[in-house]
Protein backbone atom coordinates (compact mmCIF):
# COMPACT_ATOMS: atom_id res chain seq x y z
CA UNK A 1 0.00 0.00 0.00
CA UNK A 2 1.17 3.46 -0.75
CA UNK A 3 1.52 6.14 1.87
CA UNK A 4 -1.45 8.07 0.48
CA UNK A 5 -3.69 5.01 0.59
CA UNK A 6 -2.76 4.37 4.22
CA UNK A 7 -3.53 7.99 5.12
CA UNK A 8 -6.87 7.76 3.32
CA UNK A 9 -7.87 4.54 5.09
CA UNK A 10 -6.84 5.84 8.51
CA UNK A 11 -8.76 9.08 8.16
CA UNK A 12 -11.77 7.26 6.74
CA UNK A 13 -11.74 4.92 9.76
CA UNK A 14 -12.15 7.95 12.02
CA UNK A 15 -15.50 8.55 10.29
CA UNK A 16 -16.71 4.99 9.75
CA UNK A 17 -16.20 3.68 13.29
CA UNK A 18 -18.25 6.36 15.15
CA UNK A 19 -20.85 6.37 12.37
CA UNK A 20 -21.27 2.61 12.64
CA UNK A 21 -21.38 2.52 16.44
CA UNK A 22 -23.84 5.40 16.79
CA UNK A 23 -26.04 4.05 14.01
CA UNK A 24 -26.21 0.66 15.70
CA UNK A 25 -27.03 2.30 19.04
CA UNK A 26 -29.76 4.37 17.41
CA UNK A 27 -31.40 1.33 15.87
CA UNK A 28 -31.18 -0.88 18.94
CA UNK A 29 -34.89 -0.94 19.61
CA UNK A 30 -34.75 -3.66 22.25
CA UNK A 31 -32.70 -1.79 24.79
CA UNK A 32 -34.64 -0.80 27.86
CA UNK A 33 -32.39 2.06 28.89
CA UNK A 34 -33.52 5.60 28.42
CA UNK A 35 -31.56 8.80 28.33
CA UNK A 36 -33.45 11.54 30.11
CA UNK A 37 -35.82 11.66 33.01
CA UNK A 38 -39.50 11.01 33.39
CA UNK A 39 -41.45 9.38 30.59
CA UNK A 40 -39.39 10.92 27.79
CA UNK A 41 -36.94 8.83 25.83
CA UNK A 42 -34.22 11.20 24.69
CA UNK A 43 -31.80 8.54 23.49
CA UNK A 44 -32.62 9.16 19.80
CA UNK A 45 -31.96 12.86 20.24
CA UNK A 46 -28.76 12.43 22.25
CA UNK A 47 -27.21 9.77 20.02
CA UNK A 48 -28.40 11.55 16.88
CA UNK A 49 -26.77 14.79 17.97
CA UNK A 50 -23.61 12.87 18.86
CA UNK A 51 -23.63 11.39 15.35
CA UNK A 52 -24.01 14.81 13.73
CA UNK A 53 -21.30 16.24 16.02
CA UNK A 54 -18.84 13.46 15.11
CA UNK A 55 -19.41 13.97 11.40
CA UNK A 56 -19.18 17.76 11.70
CA UNK A 57 -15.91 17.62 13.65
CA UNK A 58 -14.50 15.16 11.12
CA UNK A 59 -15.51 17.41 8.22
CA UNK A 60 -13.89 20.44 9.87
CA UNK A 61 -10.73 18.37 10.35
CA UNK A 62 -10.72 17.41 6.65
CA UNK A 63 -11.33 21.01 5.60
CA UNK A 64 -8.40 22.24 7.68
CA UNK A 65 -6.21 19.46 6.28
CA UNK A 66 -7.30 20.45 2.78
CA UNK A 67 -6.21 24.05 3.30
CA UNK A 68 -2.84 23.22 4.86
CA UNK A 69 -1.87 20.42 2.48
CA UNK A 70 1.06 21.19 0.24
CA UNK A 71 0.73 18.74 -2.64
CA UNK A 72 -2.05 18.51 -5.17
CA UNK A 73 -2.41 14.78 -4.53
CA UNK A 74 -3.11 15.44 -0.84
CA UNK A 75 -5.57 18.19 -1.74
CA UNK A 76 -7.49 15.80 -3.97
CA UNK A 77 -7.55 13.18 -1.23
CA UNK A 78 -8.86 15.64 1.37
CA UNK A 79 -11.46 16.96 -1.05
CA UNK A 80 -12.70 13.39 -1.63
CA UNK A 81 -12.80 12.81 2.12
CA UNK A 82 -14.72 16.05 2.59
CA UNK A 83 -17.27 14.93 0.01
CA UNK A 84 -17.55 11.56 1.77
CA UNK A 85 -18.29 13.53 4.94
CA UNK A 86 -21.10 15.39 3.18
CA UNK A 87 -22.54 12.05 2.05
CA UNK A 88 -22.25 10.74 5.62
CA UNK A 89 -24.07 13.84 6.89
CA UNK A 90 -26.94 13.22 4.48
CA UNK A 91 -26.98 9.54 5.45
CA UNK A 92 -27.09 10.53 9.13
CA UNK A 93 -30.22 12.55 8.44
CA UNK A 94 -31.94 9.40 7.19
CA UNK A 95 -30.48 7.20 9.94
CA UNK A 96 -31.91 9.38 12.74
CA UNK A 97 -35.64 9.56 11.99
CA UNK A 98 -36.59 9.63 15.68
CA UNK A 99 -34.56 12.77 16.18
CA UNK A 100 -36.56 15.02 13.86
Amino acid sequence: MSKTTKKLMLRLAFLIVPFGILTLVLHDGQSGGQTGGGAYDLSGLVYGLALFACISVWMIWMLICYFISKTSLDRKMYLKLLLIGVIALVAAYFVTPRMF
